[in-house]
């Protein structure tokens, strides 16, 4: 009876210790086991967020014209107004008249003074080249005449007046420009009248003197682009007017003239506006909603005991 009763206690003292373990493990497998809750979830395979790249900015530029020069200095073309001023030196010339009974031909020599000049006018800018129509003065004091006949000299230094140019000149040139930097060369022709003071030869006067001729000029010269509108220019000038008898008493020959100018021109265009365009933000993102807390889950039945 003893033995049996040992057996049976040592059984049922086993069986006791299984279920609980076996409670113990059916109680922690759920929160072992249990799945992330679905805020969890959501928070897990959400994008993470990318920082936000700076917006690029898409520029359209109107093209500016007369980009002058290899340094790419803008500056108007169309038309533009130009005045000058400076000296002139005009050339010997003879002049041959008829006096005395014989109409005898006495050369005279004229020798004058320095004068000044200046022109102002219209012009087109084309860009490489230029057109211009000016008007153009000149006058300078008669200082000498010289002539002889026969053995008698003329000569006077007791002379005064001064001789006067008005020209009308369509000219062009030729620009070679160098950022605001622009040599030029070019010439024009026209209409140049002439106007000459009296004097006397042999007790004879001949009177104030006017006429009309084929005229002339070469230029050459620097000018400097100060803006989109101004530049100013320095310039020499070589100009000349054509031979004429005014009348049959005396014969002019040509005129010619150096002189040297500083003057501006100014641009009437005006520069071209720069239209600058942003692109078009980019769109908000979509606000986070925070999702509703899932259920927390029922709690595991008890485990009835084996006993």
């Amino acid at each position: 009876m003893s033995f049996n009763f040992r057996t049976a206690a040592l059984h049922k003292a086993a069986l006791r210790g299984a279920g609980a373990a076996a409670v113990s493990a059916l109680v922690a497998a759920p929160a072992l086991a249990a799945p992330q809750s679905g805020a969890e979830q959501l928070r897990l395979d959400a994008p993470q967020a990318v920082p936000a790249q700076p917006l690029e900015i898409a520029q359209t530029y109107v093209p500016l014209v007369g980009d002058v020069g290899t340094g790419g200095f803008p500056q108007a073309q169309g038309w533009y107004w130009t005045l000058g001023a400076g000296a002139s030196a005009p050339q010997n010339r003879t002049t041959d008249v008829n006096v005395g009974r014989d109409n005898v031909q006495i050369p005279v020599d004229s020798s004058y003074g320095g004068g000044f000049a200046l022109d102002t006018g219209i012009g087109y800018d084309f860009g490489a080249i230029r057109t211009e129509l000016t008007y153009s003065y000149n006058r300078a004091s008669l200082n000498n005449l010289s002539a002889s006949y026969n053995g008698r000299d003329f000569s006077t230094n007791n002379v005064s007046g001064a001789i006067n140019k008005n020209d009308v000149f369509a000219s062009a040139y030729v620009d070679f420009p160098f950022g605001r930097w622009s040599p030029y060369i070019g010439g024009g022709i026209g209409y140049s009248n002439l106007s000459t003071p009296s004097f006397t030869i042999e007790n004879q006067r001949f009177g104030d003197l006017s006429y009309g001729g084929f005229g002339w000029q070469a230029k050459a010269g620097l000018s400097y682009a100060l803006s989109y509108n101004w530049d100013v220019y320095a310039e020499g000038v070589y100009q000349g007017v054509s031979g004429h008898d005014p009348n049959s008493d005396v014969h002019f020959g040509s005129f010619n003239n150096w002189g040297g100018k500083l003057g501006f021109r100014y641009r009437f265009a005006h520069p071209a506006v720069v239209v600058v365009e942003q692109a078009p933000p980019a769109p908000a993102p979509a606000p986070y909603i925070e999702p509703a807390p899932a259920p927390a889950p029922e709690p595991a039945p008890p485990v009835r005991g084996l006993w």
